[in-house]
């Protein structure tokens, strides 16, 4: 259901279609009709152009001339852009909360990770992570920042909800949202740098698992982690 409070009309179609393009309701290579989803959600076609922009700009569809708008496969590129940006600020954020960090602080960070394990669900551990990362920032004094990631982010989520049905993926995710947790409490900033790098880092390796078992979902591109890159030939020498 649309409405007014809960931000502009565009916004909100824009936060449906992208909840459902990153939780595969609507998959790579399926065509977005704007008539039919202005009829859908009973509104002009205009903020659903102004939605489909905005997801173009997350490189979550493509617009194409002439022919409609249509769900863009999983780019690991984009991937490897999205974890860039985390990785920048919210190793910083994990610092800088460490040396935050009150007692009230730990047992809220605490009480998340319980909420974590108590998850019975893909969508509720989803927010949960979320949830975990967001606080972080706001202990840090950095929740403005938190937005500037969260818009990053979509590629990464996408490779997220594939690899979060994978149960051995959400114990080894607890795990390490585990030691963030532990160091940050602990006031260990570099503890907390360390293993907030090593968790986001494991993107690429989940990137390479999924597009192994989910080539449909993805792009072309070559694998960019570190170890997938493609080396550059060697120069000439003349």
């Amino acid at each position: 259901m649309l409405t007014p409070r809960q931000g502009t009309i565009a916004l909100q179609i824009h936060r449906l279609l992208r909840e459902q393009i990153v939780r595969g309701g609507l998959k790579p290579g399926q065509m977005l009709s704007e008539k039919d989803l202005a009829q859908a959600y009973g509104v002009s076609r205009t903020p659903v152009r102004e939605a489909f922009g905005k997801l173009e700009e997350e490189g979550l569809i493509s617009i194409l001339p002439q022919r409609g708008s249509i769900v863009a496969p999983i780019s690991p590129r984009a991937v490897a852009g999205s974890e860039f940006v985390r990785e920048a600020l919210e190793c910083a954020a994990a610092a800088e909360a460490a040396r935050r960090c009150t007692p009230a602080h730990a047992a809220r960070l605490s009480d998340m990770i319980a909420a974590q394990h108590a998850c019975r669900s893909e969508a509720a551990f989803f927010e949960a992570d979320d949830a975990m990362h967001r606080e972080l920032m706001v202990v840090a004094g950095q929740d403005a920042a938190w937005r500037i990631v969260d818009a990053a982010k979509a590629a990464i989520d996408r490779v997220r909800y594939v690899m979060m049905r994978h149960a051995l993926k959400r114990k080894s995710v607890l795990a390490e949202h585990t030691r963030i947790i532990e160091c940050v409490s602990a006031g260990d900033a570099a503890g907390a740098v360390e293993a907030m790098r090593r968790h986001l880092r494991g993107v690429f390796a989940s990137t390479a698992r999924a597009m192994e078992m989910h080539p449909d979902l993805f792009s072309g591109e070559a694998d960019p982690s570190p170890t997938g890159r493609r080396r550059r030939p060697p120069r000439t020498v003349r």
